[in-house]
């Protein structure tokens, strides 16, 4: 099961990498798999930027602890993707923004995964 657990730690990290350099080299296409817009001027290169480093960064954290068996980095990534969901819930409580099931449940799924990985890390 442990294995299984770092595999699927591993595409998540690989999949949000490519994200993140998506954002970088492609915006239009990385907001499209998103299911987002571009925003304009300033709005754009904060969009473009917190995204690119929110992606790489993440899945920076999910690979390094990977390479380097290190569980705390994994939890890491983990509890930085898990956090998106309720500030997702809140967005569409709070501000009427849609509620976006599917991108919710990918980042509660990511969160627990990796926070089993690192758990069966440490024993």
């Amino acid at each position: 099961m442990q294995k299984v657990l770092l595999v699927l730690v591993f595409l998540a990290a690989a999949l949000m990498m490519y994200t993140g350099v998506l954002w970088v080299i492609d915006p239009d296409a990385a907001a499209e798999a998103l299911k987002a817009r571009l925003l304009s001027g300033t709005g754009l290169a904060t969009q473009i930027g917190d995204s690119a480093g929110f992606f790489l960064g993440t899945g920076g954290l999910l690979l390094w602890g990977l390479l380097s068996r290190n569980p705390t980095l994994i939890t890491a990534g983990g509890l930085i993707v898990g956090i998106v969901a309720p500030a997702r819930v809140a967005a569409a409580m709070l501000h009427g923004a849609s509620w976006t099931y599917d991108a919710i449940a990918v980042e509660i799924v990511v969160c627990v995964v990796a926070i089993a990985a690192a758990r069966g890390m440490r024993r």
